[in-house]
């Protein structure tokens, strides 16, 4: 390589490229760095949330978190679970977006270029080559944290679509401290569809209309769910805050972290760190961005996202399968899980932190007959081309 203009380039500062910079700057790396985000400015445009033990630095640094939660299938007043122990806890993105971009800040040998969009990573003998509209420029590593194409997106197992709403309820709402995690849950044309309400305060809450899909959802059918929500609870009427809506796809076929060349990883929801059961990947990201700190302040080249444990792999697929098969069950599905588990076994599950035993307990809470239809008629997935 004639030259090299950076030690790392970091592509995409959403909440992957943004994490393992701010670990870089609160390290000292003495590397140079250079962050490539399409976006002029950082907005409060959607939130985080994660089963974490209570003294975890993600629970202290929450916005807010919860002891208690409930699920209910539509016309059942439905189960409360809490876990000693452990919270639910959620992080408003203009949080975490501060604090990260303020430590960056700090950090001279840290760039973050905004306003501009990568074209193409390169690999060269050795290191790679950026192209972007701000221009061209040589590194030693590259790590692509970009969201999955659209093309990848479709072929996840399912897509867990929402709309939601911040309101102010103008008195209307009792915050009695518990997450409606998966409340009114049916089934329609579109698929599995549950309400989803955060209560921030005695007048503010979060509330969300989600789906479970095998299709790309138009909009609209979401934002009408929002609105029989709202309309249901007598809150048509409330103030809106802010307005947030994603697609999260889960279950994405396997891409290998490691592009062409060594010197490119790939991180971020695009590379596997959504729970594909679930769909949270707040705590995964943290995780993989201390790694990846950690091996490139040793000198190390940087990590991609890990490949899923096998049996939790194999779990979480099948568990999808039959869900993307039979949507008219997955209200039992849930409602057997939360009547089985502890509430501790649920929050270690959606954790990442199962032990052998929670695992037997949950294929013990589940009807066997449609998971073993879904085993016999699986096949074979084609390793999909990595098209960040």
């Amino acid at each position: 390589m004639n030259r090299v203009d950076v030690d790392l380039v970091i592509v995409g500062g959403g909440l992957a490229g943004l994490s393992l910079a701010s670990r870089l700057a609160a390290q000292n790396f003495d590397g140079s760095v250079l962050l490539v985000e399409p976006r002029l400015e950082y907005t409060d445009d959607r939130s985080w949330c994660l089963f974490t033990p209570e003294q975890s630095p993600w629970a202290v640094a929450a916005t807010r978190r919860w002891q208690r939660w409930r699920i209910a299938a539509r016309a059942d007043a439905g189960l409360e679970l809490s876990a000693a122990g452990w919270c639910y806890a959620y992080l408003r993105s203009s949080a975490v977006y501060a604090a990260a971009l303020a430590k960056i800040a700090e950090t001279p040998r840290i760039q973050l270029l905004r306003g501009h969009r990568v074209d193409s990573i390169r690999a060269l003998d050795p290191g790679v080559e950026i192209s972007s509209s701000a221009g061209t420029v040589r590194a030693r590593w590259a790590v692509d944290t970009r969201p999955p194409s659209i093309q990848r997106i479709a072929q996840a197992t399912l897509r867990q679509s929402f709309a939601g709403r911040e309101i102010v309820l103008s008195g209307s709402f009792v915050d009695d401290g518990v997450v409606e995690l998966m409340t009114d849950m049916h089934t329609d044309a579109h698929g599995f569809v549950f309400t989803y309400v955060l209560p921030l305060s005695p007048e503010r809450a979060l509330v969300e209309a989600t789906r479970f899909s095998t299709t790309t959802l138009d909009p609209g059918v979401l934002e009408a769910d929002l609105d029989a929500v709202l309309e249901a609870r007598g809150w048509a009427s409330a103030q809106v805050l802010r307005q947030e809506s994603a697609t999260l796809p889960m279950g994405l076929p396997v891409v290998d972290t490691v592009k062409a060349s060594p010197a490119v990883v790939c991180a971020g929801i695009g590379a596997g760190a959504l729970r594909a059961a679930s769909g949270y990947g707040f705590a995964r990201i943290q995780a993989w961005a201390d790694r990846c700190a950690q091996a490139l302040a040793r000198g190390a080249a940087p990590c991609g996202h890990p490949r899923e444990p096998r049996l939790q792999a194999w779990m979480d697929t099948t568990f999808l399968r039959v869900l993307a098969a039979e949507p008219e069950r997955t209200p039992a599905f849930f409602t057997a899980l939360a009547r089985a588990l502890p509430g501790t076994v649920f929050a270690r599950f959606m954790a990442d932190a199962a032990r052998p035993a929670d695992l037997a307990r949950i294929v013990a809470a589940l009807p066997p007959a449609p998971f073993l239809r879904a085993l016999m008629h699986s096949r074979p997935r084609p390793s999909a081309a990595v098209t960040m």
